[in-house]
């Protein structure tokens, strides 16, 4: 199957899961080849959201990296401007929810950037309950039940860029049999 654009995966990892008060610490990406979804480049970038060591170690702690890299890591402008820089607006954005790209468009308020994208969005969740159905899936269609489906291993669910490749390669399966 040949897409319209290339398509670029995402995922973060964020405090919380309110896109008003929570932050982004870690976003990934994976652009994927619009004609045979082979993986062209990727952006992997932890954010420092405080200088207090205390949410640092808090942060880094939910990441399980050293707290170090944390505190050498970009604030929000500089990790948003840097995944600009890479990907432009060019690509079609896919994600595994709606609430990775309402974190994406408030890291981009939030570092005073445009966020101009394609309005389309691949959403990997309803194209798997979509699958799913179809397939005889007794299970909801989530990202453990896919990769247990698929007989996928994930070493590091605290892994951002980790699980965005398992989404691509959860995308291609999906695709392959559809």
């Amino acid at each position: 199957m040949r897409f319209i654009k290339d398509l670029l995966f995402f995922d973060v990892n964020a405090t919380g899961a309110d896109t008003d008060k929570d932050s982004v610490v870690q976003l990934s990406a994976i652009l994927v080849d619009k004609n045979n979804l082979l993986e062209k480049d990727y952006f992997n970038a932890y954010i420092r959201v405080s200088y207090l060591d205390s949410v640092i170690f808090e942060h880094a702690k939910l990441l399980g990296i050293e707290a170090e890299v944390l505190r050498k890591s970009p604030k929000v402008f500089d990790a948003v401007k840097q995944f600009r820089a890479k990907f432009g607006d060019r690509a079609m954005l896919a994600t595994h929810n709606v609430a990775n790209l309402m974190f994406l468009k408030s890291s981009f308020k939030k570092a005073g950037l445009p966020f101009d994208f394609d309005p389309h969005v691949v959403e990997l969740w309803t194209l798997g309950y979509v699958y799913a159905l179809n397939y005889g899936l007794k299970k909801m269609p989530s990202f453990a039940t896919f990769l247990d489906y698929f007989k996928l291993k994930v070493k590091n669910p605290a892994d951002a860029l980790e699980r965005t490749r398992l989404e691509v390669e959860i995308f291609k399966k999906i695709i392959k049999e559809a």
